[in-house]
């Protein structure tokens, strides 16, 4: 069964998002293992989004980042 980052949905099954905490990708922690802030972790979601998404602008990249972090488990409200 494939297993996912509890704050950004990363694959943890892939060793390149692999961290030294169990439930959360190595960009979402810091080298102890704690969850970075939530403005730390989504502005890494705008950077993934404006980096797949052609035409993307940064306020869309912002809005979509809010949207999908609220499914995730960490940031669900």
């Amino acid at each position: 069964m494939n297993k996912f980052c509890f704050s950004c949905g990363a694959p943890l099954s892939m060793p390149e998002f692999q961290g030294p905490a169990e439930d959360y990708c190595r960009h979402c922690v810091d080298e102890k293992g704690d969850v970075r802030p939530r403005e730390a972790v989504r502005a890494g979601v705008v950077e993934w989004f404006l980096s797949w998404q052609p035409g993307i602008d940064n306020p869309t990249a912002t809005r979509r980042a809010d949207f999908y972090l609220k499914a995730m488990p960490k940031w669900a409200e």
